[in-house]
């Protein structure tokens, strides 16, 4: 029943005219932008050099990015609502890629820092309604399957597109590679242009309507699960690559070997979720939580095993991608009378846990030591299960009356 509503409640968008690239399209757009919010962290040094401020201050880019996303990005999800999406999707891409513009060709950290703000805010009200499009384009049987598509975007961004960036800044400078964005974003909005089909009204709930998923106390149970998992997600991997080389003793050459294959491994969880998360998301979530848990306990106790080291992080890789997936469509079943907010709900949530994941597993890193990552992971990776479970319990029960 859900499901129906959510084919329905997406907006019509999707269904006039052919639409058949319209996914991939949304899928390459998505790449654009998340590749924008997470390339600056691997220019924060040369960022802290040419602007001439401390690393920590610089690190506030990658932060109020995130936090931009988590606090404007349901608001503005909401306040379009009764615009029609085509045009709002195309604006939305228009405008990220100026920013990107305006911070490569005005060099200042205030100009900087105010595009990432309003590129958060837009990232999170983008990736939530080409969500829901791609889901009433491939109605209520395939709607994961069509959400994990848009997301392989953002999951081919974090593998391949971030590591390019930051090489390409070693060669040409920050600003070439904002500039690059900037212009591939622009090229974005015309390629979902040509792609998405018109829509003649919105069919969304008026906002109010939609905010009435908030009452809900299931609801709020998906968002405190993806919440949970996230934080344990980012808990561990914003260390991977310290804990790489310096507990598990890879060299420069042999961890990026090693992020490589966990990256790969990401992609074919990515693949996998999609194509399973149609059947019980909230069951997928409790599954890759547990693997998540298993995976990074492990870790620490394999050192020295090179075999094992890799294997666990194929493993981590899949159950890392995995996760994206499976807490969209989740949520988004959840919250199916207003799936494009409840997507942009889940988006915030999720920024707000990679935020206390990495400051937990700093402070956890500071108090133990690298070699104990893997305990702020187990303790929020063991609470997303819980919650998952409760939720279970709380499905078959509704079911079952």
């Amino acid at each position: 029943m859900s499901r129906t509503v959510l084919s329905r409640a997406a907006g019509g968008a999707a269904r006039i005219g052919d639409g058949r690239l319209m996914v991939p399209g949304l899928a390459l757009a998505t790449g654009a932008v998340v590749t924008t919010e997470f390339v600056v962290v691997g220019l924060l040094p040369v960022l802290a050099d040419d602007l001439d401020i401390t690393l920590d201050r610089a690190g506030w880019l990658v932060s109020g990015f995130a936090l931009s996303a988590a606090v404007a990005g349901p608001a503005v999800t909401l306040a379009a609502a009764r615009w029609r999406p085509r045009p709002v999707l195309v604006l939305s891409l228009v405008a990220f890629g100026l920013a990107n513009l305006a911070a490569a060709l005005l060099p200042v950290y205030g100009v900087l820092m105010g595009a990432r703000m309003i590129q958060g805010a837009i990232l999170t009200h983008f990736v939530s309604l080409a969500s829901a499009l791609a889901a009433s384009r491939a109605g209520p049987r395939n709607a994961g399957r069509a959400i994990g598509q848009v997301n392989m975007g953002a999951v081919m961004a974090i593998v391949i597109a971030v590591p390019a960036g930051a090489a390409f800044a070693d060669l040409f400078g920050w600003r070439a590679v904002l500039a690059g964005l900037g212009a591939a974003t622009l090229a974005s909005a015309g390629l979902v242009r040509a792609t998405t089909p018109p829509s003649t009204s919105p069919d969304q709930p008026p906002p109010w309507r939609q905010a009435r998923i908030l009452l809900g106390l299931p609801f709020l149970l998906h968002l405190a699960l993806s919440a949970c998992l996230f934080t344990a997600m980012f808990a561990s991997y914003s260390y991977i690559a310290a804990f790489l080389k310096e507990v598990a003793g890879l060299s420069g050459p042999e961890a990026a070997l090693a992020l490589l294959g966990f990256g790969l491994a990401g992609i074919a969880g990515n693949w996998l979720a999609s194509r399973l998360v149609d059947r019980d998301a909230t069951a997928l979530t409790t599954l890759v939580a547990l693997l998540l848990v298993a995976a990074v306990s492990a870790l620490p106790l394999a050192v020295g095993d090179m075999a094992s080291v890799l294997a666990l992080l194929g493993l981590w890789g899949a159950a890392h991608t995995a996760a994206f997936v499976s807490c969209q469509v989740r949520v988004m079943f959840a919250g199916a009378e207003a799936p494009a907010f409840a997507a942009s709900l889940n988006i915030a949530v999720c920024n707000l846990g990679i935020a206390a994941g990495a400051a937990l597993g700093g402070w956890i890193i500071q108090s133990f030591g690298l070699e104990a990552i893997a305990l702020g992971s187990a303790a929020t990776g063991l609470a997303a299960v819980a919650i998952g479970l409760v939720l279970h319990t709380l499905q078959r029960g509704s079911d079952a009356g």
